[in-house]
């Protein structure tokens, strides 16, 4: 190249950075409008929404389409543009965000977590503009058609999977080729889905010959088929991470009929004659109230809403009871918790594929990702796609997933999976830092082990007792050994065998004493290192009114409390195949229009 060309070139860079400087100034302040975000709220709204998270920010954004329709927004975090790492995600999914999360811990599990520092694990939860979705890996994954439709056999009429995925194709903005509009795709909703490729393409092609090899068809992951390989689909838009608030909350903050609190901590609900008429929270150490005329909806999470509804008077009598909190309503709030587990085969191989910190952060990397997008950084924790099985022969509902991840979690120095210093230890002294490898993630779709969030005391700030019982129920352990096996087999495939596969071998003493990819083994290596999948859900489960495991009814309403409702991912009655970003979202989708017919019929009887 001459100097001449080097000069062009260079020119060239940097006029396509100003430009891409400037639509993303365009792109933030065409969504970004700050008339929401008040200092001091009104005395009473027509909704008080608690949580600005994956399900609240849709609500306030689909509830306040209606101009006459006043909405509150209270959130206990503040605004997720403090840090703009959180919107690529690479950078995001693979490092632990103290500030933006709330940091909750189970308490020590008898059955897992037994390489972790006081055998607890960490359960992920947002505390921001966007909650959840600002952290998740941002995978699109609805689940298999069949979840939803056991949904409805078990009492949970209208949430069938032919009633949930017009509420999908609602939100859904599907910029994939092989992805047009269809019975499973949309392509005008708010959130953009992409599908997402590793910047090797040999690596996405190992990973799906290896596959087909073991017999997995290609299929879509939010399609038609079930079981078999898929390439991974996110929540992105040009490299950037698309949350609910950036999608859904952020457009709406223009509207006047739109209230927005930060750093709002609701400590209880406020009931009257067994009817929610608003909330109580703190701000800046000061108590104040915010009314309802309509309704309370509690979108504060799986961990937090049951906090809050127990705080209240409504949950389990004996609960109540110790906690010397007045009863409300008698239900079994915090019970049926559910949560998958994932466990990591670490893979050596002989390509340059891995993604390092060195390699994603160098500054061809970024300019990369500046202009165009592309590059390692807007690839979510590394993964690369998926293949959907079942551990039952014959099974049509995948219950694992193994996913493709280009990145050893020992060369993040952020990475965090609580693991004690000692086992931290014995794995990287087991590889160097620059050695080339990747990950085979297994994990559980569909846990049968049910555990509970419980409360201590009645401090708001306190965080609630979390209980998952992972792996009590042997068919769990049973599962996930399998999926092992299924991740070792791929790894003996034609396809893998050119990038010479290595597995570190007796890397936990305590798992020496087995014979390697025994069962045995398989078995403490899961006890030892299995984590969260994030897939957190269940505690207060949706169903037939007249059911007595359930605490809001097929509306979402609270049983025995009016105006009262949860829509977040507390109301999933049992696990799906997929992950729960997706889900949350048409659960918000369709609560919205249950909420507006409702209204609409109440404030048509009130002026008639």
């Amino acid at each position: 190249m001459t100097a001449d060309d080097f000069r062009r070139t260079l020119v060239w860079w940097l006029v396509l950075g100003i430009l891409a400087g400037v639509v993303a100034v365009v792109y933030v302040t065409s969504v970004s409008s700050f008339h929401a975000i008040i200092d001091r709220t009104n005395s009473s709204y027509d909704f008080v929404i608690v949580g600005a998270g994956t399900a609240g920010s849709v609500l306030a954004s689909r509830l306040t389409e209606d101009s006459d329709v006043k909405v509150l927004l209270l959130e206990a975090g503040g605004e997720e543009t403090r840090d703009p790492n959180l919107h690529v995600p690479l950078l995001s999914s693979l490092q632990k965000n103290p500030d933006f999360e709330w940091m909750y811990y189970t308490v020590p599990q008898k059955y897992a977590a037994m390489g972790m520092n006081d055998r607890t694990l960490r359960i992920q939860r947002g505390r921001a503009l966007g909650g959840t979705s600002i952290l998740n890996n941002m995978l699109y994954l609805r689940g298999s058609k069949r979840g939803y439709d056991e949904w409805e056999k078990a009492g949970c009429r209208g949430w069938g999977f032919r009633d949930v995925i017009p509420y999908f194709l609602k939100s859904e903005d599907n910029e994939g080729d092989n992805f047009k509009p269809s019975a499973y795709h949309a392509a005008k909703g708010p959130l953009m889905v992409t599908p997402v490729s590793s910047p090797h393409p040999p690596l996405d092609d190992t990973f799906k010959q290896a596959a087909q090899q073991l017999g997995y068809k290609d299929m879509d992951c939010n399609g038609k088929e079930s079981l078999g390989y898929c390439g991974a689909q996110a929540t992105t838009k040009k490299g950037v991470r698309v949350s609910t608030s950036n999608a859904f909350l952020r457009p709406a903050m223009a509207r006047q009929n739109l209230h927005v609190a930060l750093f709002a901590h609701v400590t209880k609900v406020l009931i009257s004659n067994g009817k929610a008429v608003g909330v109580e929270f703190l701000r800046n150490g000061r108590r104040e109230i915010a009314g309802a005329t309509q309704e309370v909806i509690l979108s504060a999470g799986p961990v937090a809403t049951p906090q809050i509804l127990i705080l209240s008077g409504v949950g389990p009598k004996d609960l109540l009871s110790d906690l010397k909190v007045a009863p409300q309503s008698i239900i079994p709030v915090g019970e049926n918790l559910f949560d998958g587990l994932m466990v990591p085969m670490r893979v050596f191989i002989n390509e340059s594929f891995t993604i390092t910190p060195a390699r994603s952060t160098s500054v061809i990397s970024r300019m990369k990702y500046k202009v165009s997008g592309a590059g390692y950084l807007p690839m979510p924790a590394g993964m690369f796609g998926h293949i959907f099985a079942s551990s039952e022969e014959g099974s049509e509902t995948p219950d694992l997933l193994i996913s493709g991840m280009a990145t050893l979690p020992e060369a993040w120095e952020g990475f965090d999976w609580n693991l004690k210093p000692n086992i931290l230890k014995e794995m990287t002294e087991n590889s160097d830092n620059n050695e080339e490898g990747m990950i085979l993630m297994v994990q559980l779709l569909t846990p049968t082990s049910v555990g509970r969030v419980t409360l201590k005391s009645t401090n708001p700030f306190e965080h609630p007792t979390i209980d998952p019982h992972y792996l009590e129920d042997p068919a769990d352990i049973k599962a996930l050994i399998k999926g092992m096996k299924l991740a070792f087999k791929l790894t003996r495939t034609k396809a893998f065998k050119r990038l010479e596969p290595k597995l570190p071998r007796r890397f936990i003493p305590k798992c020496s004493k087995h014979k390697v990819n025994s069962d045995p083994y398989y078995e403490c290596l899961i006890r030892y290192l299995a984590v969260s999948s994030e897939t957190v859900g269940g505690t207060c489960k949706m169903g037939d009114i007249a059911d007595n495991a359930t605490v809001v009814d097929l509306h979402l309403r609270v049983k025995g409390i009016h105006q009262l409702r949860v829509v977040d991912a507390s109301v999933l009655p049992s696990p799906l195949s997929g992950a729960s970003y997706a889900p949350v979202v048409m659960v918000a989708e369709k609560a919205a229009d249950i909420i507006k017919k409702s209204y609409q019929r109440r404030h048509k009887r009130r002026h008639s």
